[in-house]
């Protein structure tokens, strides 16, 4: 059982209590929607964590996504802490693998072979996260894999920018998501690989526009903070961010190895 300051990160994934949910609920749910999730816990599947509502700390704000053939229903609730017995950070994407569709699979096992030579390990949530997490089918032809990532490294974030774009290329897949920001915020990866002036930065209580220079700024000082803490002889002149545009991939090819 998480302890009762422990943070949690929207997209992470929490297992509640099957016999005490119910009466941790703060909030009211329809008839319908109790029904759907009695079914899920008592499979003793997760919810995952969205964007905090309430402001109230004893209280998670979570949802659940049901499956195609069952509406695609994406059902909010929102509970005590307190009947949280498990927590865990969003799938990899390595782990999610089998249950991708067979003919994902090849392509998928490149992404992370080539990520993973970069230092990278890519998370999945979204419909490839649920399908596994169920064992029901939630993928379907206009499904696209949403990646969750990080580095505080500005060169290798262009990197994988671009390795991202020439995968989605020679594929033929789509891949969105979300990149995490040092103070533990995000922003679409898409949104920074286009080199906007302004970013939409998701937070786990509310959202907000910022410069992009503000979040470049935050990535750079981050990355000199862990310079200096691995070197203290190492300071400024850390390498600016070239940022890849979606449009071009003149090295699609090369990328992915």
């Amino acid at each position: 059982m998480p302890s009762s300051d422990h943070t949690f990160a929207r997209h992470d994934l929490v297992w509640l209590d099957t016999a005490r949910w119910r009466d941790a609920l703060v909030a009211p749910v329809s008839d319908a929607w109790l029904e759907a999730l009695s079914g899920w816990f008592s499979h003793g599947r997760p919810a995952v964590v969205r964007r905090q509502e309430s402001p109230s700390t004893n209280a998670l704000s979570l949802g659940v996504a049901l499956p195609p053939a069952r509406g695609k229903m994406k059902i909010p609730l929102l509970v005590e802490r307190g009947a949280v017995i498990r927590t865990s950070a969003p799938l990899t994407l390595q782990n999610a693998l089998a249950s991708a569709p067979s003919g994902w699979q090849p392509p998928l096992r490149d992404l992370v072979d080539a990520a993973r030579r970069r230092g990278i390990e890519f998370r999945v949530y979204g419909s490839v996260a649920w399908q596994h997490l169920s064992g029901e089918p939630y993928v379907t032809p206009l499904s696209d894999v949403d990646l969750l990532w990080a580095t505080r490294d500005a060169a290798l974030l262009a990197d994988v920018l671009g390795l991202l774009n020439a995968w989605q290329k020679n594929t033929g897949l789509r891949a969105d998501g979300e990149f995490l920001l040092p103070d533990g915020s995000a922003v679409a990866w898409k949104e920074l690989a286009v080199r906007p002036r302004k970013l939409l930065v998701k937070r786990a209580a509310g959202v907000e526009m910022r410069q992009a220079d503000e979040v470049h700024a935050l990535l750079a000082e981050a990355a000199r903070h862990d310079a200096v803490r691995n070197d203290p002889g190492v300071g400024a002149g850390l390498p600016a961010i070239d940022w890849p545009s979606l449009g071009a991939s003149s090295r699609a090819s090369s990328l992915l190895r």
